[in-house]
C-alpha cells in the first residue's frame, strides 16, 4: 500500500521560513523514500527563493504559445535540447529551471493551491487565466505525470451546485492538449457532498479524512458514508494527517482518524495511488514524517 507514500510540502513551512531551500528539502526527503510530493502553493513557498523562481517562470509563460510551453517542459524532463525552444532573454531562467529539474528527476511532483471554485467568479477571464497559469506550472513540475488540485477554503453558506459543477468542468477543459489530472479536495464542505460535485464535474477527488472532523471529534459526514459511496476511479490521491482535540497533529499517531480502517477500504478498492503525509509543520519535518511512516506501517501490519 505504501509504494507511493509521500508528503505535502507545507510540512516544510517552518524550515523554509528559517531559510532552508525547497530543493535541499525535496532531495533529503527523496533520499529517505518520500518521492511523491504535492507542492502546496502558499506564503511559505512564495516567500522563498523557489517562490522567486516561480514568479519568473509565471512571467515567462506569457511569451510562449500553449504548445510551445508544453514542448519546453517535455524537453527539460526528457533530457532533450531545449535551448532552441526558448527566447534569448530567458536563458538564465531556464538554466536555473534545468538545474532544478535535474535535482528533482527521481521525484513525482504535483501542484496544489487554494482557489474559490464553489462560487461564481467576479472576472471569468481572470479566473481562467489563473487556472491556466497554474496548470502550466504543474506541467513544468512533472510533465510525465502532471496533476493540479484545488481546494476552496473560503466559500461558506448556501452554495449554487450548478455554478460549482460548471466551474469544475471549465477548469478541467483548459489546456486540453496537456495530459494532466485536475482534481478537487474537500475543505469546509463534507467529503461526500464534494465527491458528488466532483463526479458531476468530471474530476477526481483528493480525500483527507482529518478534514471531516471537528475539534470535539464529530464529523461533517461519517467516514462510513464516504467509503460506502466512493469508487476507485473517484480518487486521485489520499492525504494523511491526524486530528485530535488539540487540532491537527505534528506526527501521525492515535486520534480521530482511524488509519487501519482507511487502509482496509483502500485495499478493498484496489487503490494504487499516492498517500501524502500532511503533518502540521515543525522544525523537524523529516523526523516527524519518519515517525509517521512507522506508525502507518504498523497500522498496515495490524490491519
Amino acid at each position: 500500500m505504501y509504494e507511493k507514500l509521500g508528503i505535502v510540502t507545507n510540512i516544510w513551512a517552518k524550515r523554509m521560513e528559517s531559510g532552508d531551500s525547497f530543493e535541499d528539502l525535496a532531495s533529503k526527503f527523496g533520499e529517505n523514500g518520500f518521492r511523491e510530493m504535492e507542492v502546496r502553493d502558499h506564503n511559505y513557498l512564495r516567500n522563498s527563493k523557489f517562490g522567486d523562481m516561480m514568479r519568473e517562470i509565471e512571467a515567462a509563460m506569457n511569451a510562449y504559445t500553449d504548445e510551445g510551453w508544453k514542448a519546453i517542459c517535455e524537453a527539460l524532463w526528457s533530457g532533450a535540447s531545449w535551448s532552441e525552444l526558448i527566447k534569448v532573454e530567458h536563458k538564465s531562467l531556464f538554466d536555473k529551471v534545468g538545474e532544478f529539474v535535474g535535482r528533482m528527476s527521481d521525484l513525482t511532483l504535483s501542484l496544489a493551491a487554494s482557489h474559490v471554485w464553489l462560487a461564481e467568479p467576479d472576472d471569468l477571464d481572470a479566473d481562467n487565466a489563473r487556472i491556466t497559469q497554474a496548470k502550466k506550472f504543474a506541467y513544468l513540475l512533472c510533465p510525465h505525470s502532471a496533476r493540479f488540485r484545488i481546494v476552496d477554503v473560503e466559500t461558506d453558506g448556501k452554495i449554487n451546485t450548478a455554478v460549482a459543477v460548471a466551474n469544475a468542468k471549465r477548469y478541467k477543459s483548459l489546456l486540453p492538449s496537456y495530459p494532466m489530472v485536475f482534481a478537487l479536495e474537500h475543505g469546509r464542505q463534507s467529503a461526500t457532498w464534494t465527491l458528488e460535485l466532483a463526479r458531476h464535474g468530471g474530476c477526481p477527488l483528493i480525500y483527507d479524512q482529518a478534514n471531516t472532523f471537528r475539534s470535539d471529534g464529530t464529523a461533517s459526514n461519517r467516514p462510513e458514508d464516504f467509503w460506502s459511496t466512493v469508487r476507485l476511479d473517484d480518487l486521485a490521491s489520499v492525504h494523511i494527517k491526524q486530528r485530535t482535540a488539540d487540532g491537527f497533529s505534528t506526527r501521525i499517531t492515535d486520534g480521530f482518524v482511524d488509519f487501519k480502517s482507511i487502509l482496509k477500504h483502500l485495499t478493498r478498492l484496489g487503490y494504487k495511488g499516492d498517500l501524502l503525509i500532511e503533518n502540521t509543520a515543525t522544525d523537524q519535518p523529516l523526523e516527524d514524517a519518519l515517525v509517521s511512516r512507522e506508525y502507518l506501517l504498523k497500522c498496515e501490519i495490524d490491519s
